[in-house]
């Protein structure tokens, strides 16, 4: 690793302190739509004019719907943990602004 590439990082570190949560996050996202949601929709427009049969229509559909509804969770509940963890950093500050 260069020494640019570690300033990078550390500097990353220092401003997102919670990079696992954030790392779930893109992943979540990223992951079911290059996965599951792109390629399938991407095959329909591109054969659409070859006459793809209605099976093959259905099943791109339906993995495009998983993709989705794994997508909404995995993001949803990602989220969730960001805002989850950053309540609980606001009331322990809180609660140690309180005691002292």
């Amino acid at each position: 690793m260069s020494k640019s590439s570690r300033e990078k990082a550390c500097a990353l570190a220092i401003l997102i302190p919670e990079l696992d949560l954030v790392i779930s996050l893109v992943g979540s996202v990223s992951s079911s739509f290059l996965a599951l949601i792109f390629p399938p929709i991407l095959q329909i427009l591109t054969f659409h004019t070859e006459g793809l049969s209605p099976l093959v229509t259905i099943k791109n559909a339906a993995i495009s719907l998983i993709g989705l509804i794994g997508f909404i969770t995995g993001t949803y509940i990602a989220i969730e943990k960001i805002i989850e963890r950053n309540g609980l950093k606001s009331t322990e500050a809180f609660s140690s602004f309180m005691v002292q």
